[in-house]
């Protein structure tokens, strides 16, 4: 691994003596270059994330609940859920399951039921938070992250106890659902960015209402046998709205019961990173507007529309409010790269820039600025930025102690800080600064899975959906000053 991340870091050194090689020349790199340096520095930052996944499947293997023996051993419990769906789906709808398959799918859910212990329930929990940290070195929201973790496993071990008193066959059927929901919870909390440093609530209806902090109250001096003075406290709330997405995956009838069950990793891989990916895209950049949408300036797009039609869920995302809601919150930067853009733009949250407790404010910006933050004088040599400097390490962790995060879904803007349909007219960057104790986020329904076979097509769907909520505390976007977005970042 050690090999692989100096090449990488080879790859950004050569990158930045090219650049600063044309910049003293006074040569402006030709387009075809600029779109060159934007792909390698684009599969710099995959092959980063690869190496934590790398790192991250090696690490401690006994956290993980899986089919000890037979033709799936390996699968987990969401594996065996995919594998089900499509299976059952199927033979409800005319296509038989073997025999062998139905008994092979009963017994696996047996047997990984019967393997889970108390040792092994407690090093999941400690699996998830490594796994988290491999995945998010640095990141804001970790305490949340344990809190939540602890929760699933008492809940895991309240079903494994129901299973160990219950006398009846079949008893692993209450176990084996929670680890499945535990499962997926933590897939998609990995994957993610931006969903791990929000703080996520369980929605028991839709809508549902959180109260929020008390008002201010007044203090007065106190005499001897004299009744105080007392405060009314203002109280106040914020209303989590679920909105649905939906995905469709198609199946030939063809495929076999065997080439089903080889293809049930890959299928989960790409469910659990196309789920991520979407949840990361809408909190960040759901927009309610179909014309000249934040993502979509000067065109209109409908809930139909391919790629783009997730931003219309019915919320407006992270981004809106500092770029629509309460554009004192914007700023054109109108120049490269600096460690004073990231002091401009937190300078913004004034009262929200010093939180209670570290973490809670972050910056998060697209990938190509990210990389070309690496060259930041202040970031980059040992000398100035001592052992975390960039030319050493190959990454930001931490800018003036704020954790610095950068996702692919947040895309290359125009000079405005939007994204133009037709293709911006100057591919800029963009830095986003926020406070993260001051935004929900809720999950009425988590991912569910369900078939639907179609006679003419000759196939069977399994669609994947959940009901996702975002909300920010004060309850006013246009006055709100907790996320601040610097625009219009140069030369990346």
């Amino acid at each position: 691994m050690a090999t692989e991340i100096d090449a990488l870091l080879q790859e950004i050194v050569g990158m930045k003596s090219y650049v600063e090689d044309k910049v003293t020349n006074g040569v402006e790199p030709l387009k075809e270059e600029q779109h060159r340096m934007a792909g390698i520095l684009e599969n710099v930052e995959t092959a980063m994330k690869e190496l934590r996944r790398e790192r991250l499947n090696h690490s401690n293997p006994g956290g993980q609940f899986r089919v000890p023996t037979g033709r799936v051993a390996g699968f987990d419990s969401l594996d065996l859920k995919i594998l089900s769906t499509i299976m059952e789906g199927r033979e409800a709808r005319g296509i038989q399951m073997s025999g062998g398959m139905r008994d092979m799918l009963a017994g696996s859910k047996k047997d990984l039921s019967d393997s889970v212990t108390v040792d092994k329930l407690m090093a999941w929990e400690e699996d998830a938070i490594k796994r988290r940290d491999i995945m998010h070195p640095g990141v804001a929201g970790a305490q949340n992250f344990r809190s939540a973790a602890a929760g699933w496993r008492a809940g895991m071990m309240e079903a494994h106890g129901k299973a160990l008193d219950s006398t009846t066959s079949g008893s692993g059927d209450e176990l084996v659902p929670t680890i499945e929901a535990a499962t997926l919870w933590m897939d998609v909390n990995l994957d993610t960015v931006i969903l791990p440093v929000l703080q996520q609530v369980p929605m028991p209806s839709n809508p549902f209402d959180i109260p929020t902090q008390f008002g201010d109250t007044n203090w007065y001096p106190i005499s001897e046998n004299v009744q105080s003075l007392t405060t009314d406290p203002s109280t106040s709330k914020i209303t989590l709205t679920a909105q649905g997405l939906k995905t469709g995956v198609p199946f030939s009838d063809e495929l076999n019961e065997d080439a089903i069950i080889a293809l049930v990793p890959e299928l989960r891989r790409n469910l659990v990173r196309n789920a991520a990916e979407v949840i990361d895209d809408v909190l960040l950049n759901a927009d309610q507007t179909a014309t000249n949408n934040i993502n979509a300036d000067g065109a209109t797009i409908s809930t139909s529309t391919a790629g783009k039609a997730q931003w219309l869920l019915g919320w407006d995302g992270i981004i809106h409010l500092p770029l629509v809601d309460n554009t004192s919150q914007s700023n054109n930067h109108n120049a490269g790269v600096s460690a004073d853009m990231f002091n401009e733009i937190m300078a913004k949250l004034d009262k929200y820039a010093a939180p209670r407790r570290r973490g809670d404010v972050v910056f998060i910006s697209d990938v190509r600025t990210a990389i070309r933050s690496l060259s930041i004088a202040e970031f980059e040599t040992v000398d100035v930025a001592g052992a975390r400097a960039t030319l050493s390490t190959g990454e930001i962790l931490n800018v003036y102690g704020k954790p610095y995060l950068h996702s692919e879904q947040m895309r290359i803007a125009d000079a405005d800080g939007k994204i133009t349909s037709a293709g911006n007219a100057a591919d800029t960057g963009r830095l986003l600064t926020l406070n993260t104790s001051q935004w929900r986020t809720g999950f009425r329904r988590q991912i569910t899975m369900e078939t639907d076979r179609e006679p003419g097509k000759g196939q069977t769907t399994m669609y994947v959906s959940f009901r996702i909520a975002l909300q920010e505390r004060s309850g006013t976007r246009s006055s709100a000053t907790h996320t601040a977005l610097q625009y219009n970042i140069t030369g990346v």
